[in-house]
């Protein structure tokens, strides 16, 4: 049996908690249970994510404790799916995914889906860009990779992922850094759409495309009353529906060229 494996991360990747939020979602619409846990004692800085209090359904005080956990889902079709939550782990991030990835090799895990959110000059009036890369090879990251700065796990853990021989995607959504105190649904949604084409069974999305609703509703409503985030919203719809325009693109050019070059020898 083989099983795709979803991973996201509270904290520095994950604006408007839209990676965690789409690994909230999945467990919530889906039937799931707990098989592995990585124990924070080794990797969490309590004094960044404290251990908190609750009472049990016996009304005795427990302690919950910032581990990750690794949950088994199953949808109601295709192959089981493993998905790992927790907070960014703040120490040995080489041992911590060293130890994540023992559990997806035992638990039959072929493929890694990671997931990140981050903040950007994007308007919450139009769909928020997504990115859907495959993570490549050794191989192929002289000639593939441009970028150089900081990282966060995410980007560790994938990169372990291909080392162990998983074939390793990541999806991030950019979400509008104006409104970035707050969860986005929207982001979360974007995020769900995407991941769906790594996902046999249909995602249900009735209930997050409501919230998302309500959200853009509210940004509107705040946009409204705030002179300055509107013509600055106006400002990011204009520059981002200028770079979607058809004639922006290079490939669209040639499409273009292509039909007209038909057109010409239908007329001759």
């Amino acid at each position: 049996m083989t099983r795709i494996a979803i991973s996201a991360f509270h904290g520095w990747n994950d604006a408007g908690e839209a990676a965690s939020g789409a690994v909230e979602h999945l467990l919530e619409v889906w039937p799931s249970r707990i098989v592995a846990r990585v124990s924070a004692e080794e990797y969490i800085d309590f004094q960044v994510n404290r251990p908190e209090t609750r009472l049990d359904e016996d009304g005795r005080k427990v302690i919950d404790w910032p581990d990750t956990r690794i949950h088994l889902v199953t949808p109601p079709r295709g192959p089981e799916l493993i998905l790992v939550e927790g907070a960014e782990p703040s120490l040995r991030w080489g041992s911590f995914c060293r130890e994540i990835m023992e559990h997806l090799i035992r638990l039959d895990a072929t493929r890694l889906v990671v997931l990140g959110a981050l903040l950007a000059d994007a308007p919450h009036t139009r769909p928020l860009p997504v990115s859907d890369s495959l993570e490549p090879g050794a191989e192929e990251r002289i000639d593939r990779e441009i970028y150089e700065g900081p990282v966060g796990i995410p980007t560790i853990l994938a990169r372990s992922a291909v080392t162990s021989g998983l074939r390793t995607s990541s999806i991030w959504v950019q979400v509008p850094h104006y409104v970035s105190q707050a969860s986005s649904p929207k982001a979360v949604l974007a995020l769900m759409r995407a991941l769906q084409d790594h996902v046999s069974a249909p995602i249900p999305l009735h209930e997050l495309e409501e919230e998302a609703a309500a959200w853009v509703r509210g940004v509107d409503e705040l946009s409204r009353t705030d002179p300055e985030i509107a013509e600055y919203v106006t400002r990011l719809e204009k520059s981002q529906d200028a770079a979607d325009l058809p004639e922006a693109s290079g490939d669209a050019i040639a499409r273009e060229f292509e039909q007209f070059l038909r057109r010409r020898e239908d007329g001759d």
